[in-house]
């Protein structure tokens, strides 16, 4: 807060909405749904970390709280952040609250309001929107993997454990992208949320929309997780042989893999080249899912995966994005086996390599 509301954010708003222009923007705000695998400590360190990057990065007033209630229908956890900013940055200059919403004066800063650091201005213009949600989707991501990377969810009556990501893609964009099916779930009006008991006919289309909804995303979570799904039943009622026991030696090194690799690129924060830290293990990586008896789509599940987790990092590298898209490209081109480019100028391959995973490892 700039010094003349410290320690009075209420005072704050308050004073936008007495001096700010009339046709200047007040605030800005968002809204995002957090996890609920997140406890409470877990969810308070995940708004600080949109703090961080939506408000001090550019010194922006803030005010933001967490909510956590039951949804109006299913009862279900609904926790999510409402953030609100001011775009006016705090640049350290003592102004009244008048002046501080008073246009700015780039020639003399004493004598003019507080700038106001819009998208424009910051460069990012009509991609803002998207730059959002890419960063929040990175945010949560870091935070689901740090502390719950898994979940359960229930698929056709069965408890299946699969991994816990979000994506900023909206479905039209995701099927594009992993070649799923998802639907969109229609959004209930409130005049059918809030109906009440002496309002017959509304009950009964709110009935109906909440068995279509439930249906949708039944129906959804069966498009996403289809391989986790399958990969369980056979758990439980199949009989084990070599080829299944290959299978499952496979998918438990690509977990291991998957960790190393998150592993390197955290403790390289700053290396320009990337990825030349995970190529061994992309490469066993690959060998495993050319070996390890996956179809398809569950070749495209865990590259999926691998990609949403590694582009949680901050520090990931174009070339690494692009590899991996690659690599899808090849599933969808019906590619057998699936192959990763050498590295150029790459040193020759050590004959007792680091990345081979044995049952005993």
């Amino acid at each position: 807060m700039p010094s003349f509301a410290e320690g009075k954010p209420a005072g704050f708003w308050e004073a936008a909405d007495i001096y700010e222009r009339s046709n200047g923007r007040t605030c800005s705000s968002l809204i995002v749904a957090l996890p609920k695998e997140l406890n409470q400590a877990q969810r308070i360190e995940l708004a600080e970390a949109f703090i961080t990057e939506f408000a001090d990065r550019y010194q922006y007033p803030f005010t933001c709280a967490i909510h956590h209630h039951a949804g109006s229908f299913g009862g279900q956890e609904q926790p999510h952040l409402h953030f609100m900013y001011s775009e006016r940055h705090v640049d350290g200059i003592e102004r009244t609250a008048e002046q501080f919403f008073k246009r700015y004066n780039p020639k003399d800063p004493q004598k003019g309001g507080a700038q106001k650091l819009t998208a424009d201005v910051l460069g990012i213009g009509k991609a803002q929107l998207q730059l959002y949600r890419q960063k929040t989707e990175e945010l949560i991501n870091e935070s689901l993997m740090r502390y719950a990377p898994t979940k359960i969810v229930e698929i056709k009556g069965i408890q299946v454990e699969v991994p816990s990501l979000v994506s900023c893609l909206s479905n039209k964009e995701y099927n594009k992208k992993y070649g799923t099916q998802l639907q969109d779930v229609p959004v209930m009006n409130k005049a059918l949320r809030f109906a009440r008991e002496n309002e017959p006919e509304l009950m009964v289309k709110r009935e109906e929309m909440v068995a279509e909804i439930n249906r949708l995303r039944a129906e959804n979570y069966y498009a996403l997780y289809q391989s986790f799904y399958e990969a369980e039943l056979q758990r439980q009622n199949r009989v084990e042989t070599p080829r299944t026991r290959q299978h499952d030696h496979a998918k438990a090194q690509l977990l291991l893999l998957q960790q190393r690799m998150q592993d390197r690129l955290l403790e390289n924060p700053s290396r320009h080249h990337l990825k030349e830290l995970i190529y061994p293990d992309l490469c066993a990586y690959v060998e495993h899912l050319n070996t390890g008896h996956f179809d398809r789509i569950e070749k495209l599940d865990y590259l999926g995966q691998l990609q949403l987790q590694l582009q949680a990092l901050s520090t990931l590298g174009a070339e690494i994005y692009e590899e991996l898209e690659q690599l899808q490209q090849q599933i969808m081109a019906r590619q057998e086996v699936l192959t990763v480019p050498p590295l150029k100028n790459a040193p020759e391959k050590k004959s007792d390599r680091d990345d081979d995973f044995s049952p005993g490892f």
